[in-house]
């Protein structure tokens, strides 16, 4: 088992614990269980849990935190997941990983000094087949050549790519977001 896996093990085991927990705490709060059930031993533990409205609520309360952290926890580790996983090179030596930060740095270098763009705004996504799949979301100038000029970016992104890292762009998509026009001609 690697060390992703046994993570993600873990992160359920502990879900599914503090979800067994809050169910527990909410069903005493609305005494769907009797509370002899769980605490035999000590008798005394419904007359104070169950003795005003206030120590109800508290309950309630309680077991409304706890299924909010799990709710947390889960929409964490999906942005965990997705966010900072780096793009693995193999070489003879070993292993390269390198961020997208990095990558979207890399593409981002391409389009210096090319007058045609006024925005820039790339996605980058790993493949599970490998190499990378990049999103460019592009505001340009009116009298630009779309089709030529997009087949000119997407050639250039692919070659800086593969030369400076070794990680190679599998699809890149460009979207034409905006076209800005001169103030003159207006």
């Amino acid at each position: 088992m690697n060390k992703e896996a046994f993570n993600n093990l873990i992160f359920i085991l502990f879900l599914i614990f503090i979800i067994l927990i809050a169910g527990i705490v909410f069903s005493l709060s609305l005494k769907l269980i009797p509370l002899e059930c769980i605490f035999t031993k000590l008798g005394h533990c419904y007359d104070v849990l169950y003795s005003s409205l206030i120590n109800q609520i508290i309950l309630g309360l309680i077991a409304g935190l706890l299924i909010f952290l799990v709710i947390y926890f889960i929409l964490k580790k999906g942005q965990y997941g997705s966010g900072t996983q780096p793009v693995s090179q193999k070489t003879s030596f070993g292993e390269i990983k390198i961020s997208i930060d990095s990558i979207r740095h890399l593409i981002l270098n391409v389009f210096k000094g090319i007058d045609e763009i006024k925005e820039i705004k790339p996605e980058i996504s790993i493949l599970k087949t490998g190499g990378i799949k990049i999103d460019l979301y592009l505001a340009i100038k009116q009298d630009t050549n779309i089709h030529e000029f997009s087949e000119k970016i997407q050639r250039k992104v692919k070659q800086h790519l593969l030369e400076t890292s070794g990680v190679e762009a599998k699809e890149i998509k460009i979207h034409i977001n905006k076209i800005f026009y001169d103030e003159k001609e207006k």
